[in-house]
C-alpha cells in the first residue's frame, strides 16, 4: 500500500515529508491555496532527486501542452488530473497519470476505471471547487468486489485518527491526505509520522 503526501508547498516541507518515507510527494498546480509555481516545484524534485520518492503535479483540466511543460519544467514523475479531463488526455500518459474522481461523480465506477491510469483516486464528494471537500465519504459505498484493487487510490478526509480504518475497510493500492496532516495550515512532521505508521501497521518503510 502506497502512501502519498499531498500539497507540498516548499523544499523544506519537501524534506521534511522525505524523512518519513511515503512513496508519493504532491504539489499542486491548479488554482488553491496550496498552488505553487513551476520554478518551486523544480526546486522540489530536484531536492528530492537521490530519496527514492516518486513526485506527482496535480492539475484540474490542463491542456496537453500544460501537461507536456509540467513534466519538462518540473522533472515530477506523475501527472495526477483532477478535473474531467478527456479520456483520451489521460490515456497519453497511463503509467505516470493518476486519475482523481469525486465519490459523487456521474461516471460509474465502471466507467471511471475504464480509464488507463497507472492509479484511479477515489476522493470526497465535489462541492463548488473541484478537489475534495475534505470530509470522508461513505467507504461502503465503493463497490469493491468490482474494482480493481491493484489501482485504487482514496483520499478524502483522512488523518491519522482514521486511516487505519480506510486500510482495514478499503485496503487500497493508495491512500492520499493533505489537510489530515496539517497543524494552522502547515505540514506537520508529526502527524506524518503518525499516518504513515498508521498506514502500514507500525512498519515505517
Amino acid at each position: 500500500m502506497k502512501v502519498k503526501i499531498c500539497g507540498i508547498r516548499t523544499v523544506e516541507e519537501a524534506l521534511m515529508t522525505a524523512a518519513e518515507k511515503p512513496d508519493f510527494i504532491g504539489m499542486v498546480f491548479a488554482p488553491s491555496k496550496r498552488q505553487i509555481d513551476y520554478s518551486t516545484a523544480r526546486e522540489i524534485t530536484d531536492a528530492l532527486i537521490d530519496s527514492g520518492i516518486k513526485t506527482v503535479g496535480v492539475f484540474v483540466n490542463p491542456t496537453k501542452d500544460e501537461a507536456d511543460r509540467a513534466f519538462s519544467e518540473t522533472a515530477i514523475d506523475y501527472i495526477q488530473f483532477h478535473g474531467d479531463e478527456d479520456k483520451a488526455l489521460v490515456e497519453q500518459y497511463q503509467n505516470r497519470a493518476i486519475k482523481a474522481f469525486p465519490s459523487n461523480s456521474e461516471l460509474s465506477y465502471e466507467e471511471r476505471f475504464d480509464y488507463k491510469a497507472e492509479y484511479i483516486l477515489i476522493d470526497s464528494p465535489r462541492e463548488k471547487y473541484y478537489g475534495g471537500s475534505g470530509t470522508v465519504f461513505n467507504w461502503s459505498e465503493l463497490p469493491l468486489e468490482l474494482l480493481d484493487r491493484n489501482r485504487l487510490g482514496l483520499a478524502g478526509g483522512l488523518n491519522p485518527d482514521n486511516v487505519d480504518k480506510a486500510v482495514q475497510n478499503v485496503a487500497p493500492a493508495l491512500i492520499d491526505v493533505s489537510s489530515g496532516v496539517e497543524k494552522d495550515g502547515k505540514k506537520d512532521q508529526e502527524l506524518i509520522r503518525k499516518f504513515i505508521k498508521n498506514v502500514r501497521g507500525g512498519a515505517h518503510d
